[in-house]
């Protein structure tokens, strides 16, 4: 992932520029029947950190589900990553959790990583896509919802965690 504006390549890149010309259609149907009507159908955050950019969006579907997507780019050398990666299993677990008070809550969900990747520029990259209810969603009976992805880096030589990243807090009310 890029920060800044030094622009957007590769898998999170597309996903973003999808995401963006969903969001705009949308934007246009929503303003020919009355926006006020239509609860906010798309939502993004990047941490941008330094060791790790962890990104999580949550897209409103046309059936009334939502797309949530987790993209991380965990920042070590080529060689690093690509050791994870020909380790048996999945190098990362993802929980998607509540949020209260600006601490992580309780578990909601988990997603699968759908791609997974090495690269020099970014390190070990990974994306985990899932379609949930808003049941799933809805962390705060009856009020905003703040959800965070949790995404943990395991290595299976050592069977231990070795990176622990949490996103930004999205809000919403997803009931």
């Amino acid at each position: 992932m890029k920060y800044g504006n030094q622009g957007n390549t590769g898998t999170f890149g597309r996903f973003r520029r999808r995401l963006l010309r969903a969001g705009i259609a949308a934007a246009l149907v929503l303003g020919s029947i009355g926006a006020a009507t239509v609860p906010a159908s798309a939502a993004q955050t990047c941490t941008g950190a330094t060791d790790a950019n962890l990104c999580l969006a949550i897209d409103r579907l046309p059936n009334g589900l939502f797309a949530v997507h987790v993209g991380i780019d965990v920042h070590m050398s080529f060689e690093d990553a690509q050791e994870y990666i020909d380790d048996p299993g999945d190098p990362f677990i993802l929980r998607i959790r509540g949020d209260d008070s600006g601490k992580l809550a309780e578990f909601l969900f988990s997603a699968p990583i759908t791609s997974l990747g090495a690269s020099p520029e970014f390190g070990l990259s990974a994306n985990f896509d899932t379609v949930v209810s808003s049941a799933q969603l809805d962390e705060d009976r009856n009020d905003q919802d703040e959800i965070r992805a949790e995404v943990l880096l395991f290595d299976s030589d050592t069977n231990t965690v070795t990176g622990r990243f949490v996103s930004n807090r999205i809000t919403g009310n997803w009931s």
